[in-house]
């Protein structure tokens, strides 16, 4: 008969962040884990711009007026936010807890500075930094997209840099160089974190208040 602390290692999903330089591929890897993985999904991030033609809340993103985004960040409850066109964009903490709790593995791709404000806020993340085989092969990349010039090519370049530096501070290291074995990478990452003690923790107190304190009160 199955003990209920065995179903306590599905229980709880694990939150993952990715990042890397421009041009890496996160979002092609992302694309192609996803599609084979159902347990696994992308958070919905939360912006305070309103509604494109098309776009249901909830689903591309949760609509939020500038009053209600700045007080989720003043009381600690946005995982990392960041503006653009003078509009907030970020990922709300209740919105990857409750996936979690669904048993959904939640991937998070966000910048360097984003991903050192996620794990101050959420110690039992896992941080994954996916680089590219070579820096050749990465300005190679940023030169086929046919939308960047020059000038943003070597932006993104400088910010590169300043990000592999920071590469060290994560739990793993992925190298793109194809994207079937990237996929293959991070499969495994995210499978065997799966059984790490932190992964574990809900299982193994259960585990230990069923089977380890009866024995001691045995004794």
């Amino acid at each position: 008969m199955e003990e209920k602390y065995l179903k306590k290692i599905a229980e709880r999903g694990q939150l993952i962040v990715i990042s890397g330089p421009n041009g890496v591929g996160k979002r092609t890897v992302l694309k192609a884990y996803l599609k084979d993985h159902a347990n696994a999904v992308t958070a919905t991030t939360a912006t305070t711009r309103d509604p494109r033609k098309g776009e249901t809340e909830g689903v591309e993103h949760f609509f939020l007026s500038e009053l209600e985004f700045d007080r989720l960040v003043r009381t600690g409850q946005m995982l990392h936010y960041s503006f653009y066109q003078n509009r907030r964009y970020g990922t709300a903490k209740e919105t990857v807890e409750r996936e979690r709790d669904k048993g959904h593995n939640v991937i998070v791709d966000v910048d360097v500075v984003g991903a050192m404000k996620i794990r101050a806020l959420c110690p039992d993340a896992t941080l994954i930094f996916m680089l590219p085989p070579s820096w050749a092969e990465l300005e190679e990349r940023l030169r086929e997209r046919a939308s960047c010039e020059e000038e943003v090519i070597q932006k993104y370049l400088e910010m590169a840099k300043e990000e592999i530096v920071c590469a060290g501070q994560y739990d793993y290291i992925i190298i793109n160089d194809e994207v079937e074995k990237a996929v293959g990478r991070l499969a495994q990452i995210i499978h065997g974190n799966r059984y790490s003690k932190t992964s574990m923790k809900s299982f193994l107190d259960s585990y230990i208040e069923g089977e380890i304190i009866p024995l001691t009160d045995y004794c």
